[in-house]
């Protein structure tokens, strides 16, 4: 069984990188399932979008949801459905991020959340230079 993956972010960045990871890996990636969050909406509302979302999905035991902004209104709609639904959540969602998840989501939640965690925890990575002939 693999990680249900959920982009709960600030329109249009659920979107927009959903479509980035799907150009990348060359297909449509259906298993993602995106929220892009209005700024009319509250914390509630966002909440019983992603509970509708998960219910249509057969409630999905192993759920991993990636926000972009800790303390926003994205990431309160996802702690309010953490502490009702079974899951991990992880803020500052990032291609880097989306990409590696889609990567390891045979990893049950926990272990891909805490996976994710690790890798980002610095934030950047060195780009080593190259000599034209590489």
């Amino acid at each position: 069984m693999s990680t249900c993956l959920f982009l709960v972010c600030h329109a249009p960045l659920a979107s927009a990188l959903h479509a980035v990871a799907c150009h990348g890996f060359g297909r449509r990636l259906d298993e993602v399932e995106v929220i892009d969050v209005l700024a009319s909406q509250s914390p509630e509302q966002v909440e019983r979008q992603i509970t509708e979302r998960w219910e249509a999905m057969g409630r999905p035991p192993e759920v991993l949801l990636l926000t972009d902004l800790a303390g926003a209104t994205p990431a309160n709609g996802v702690a309010r459905w953490l502490g009702q639904h079974p899951g991990e959540g992880i803020a500052a969602a990032s291609l880097p991020t989306l990409l590696r998840a889609l990567t390891y989501k045979s990893l049950q939640a926990k272990a891909l959340r805490d996976k994710l965690c690790e890798t980002e925890r610095s934030g950047c990575c060195s780009i080593v230079a190259m000599s034209p002939a590489d």
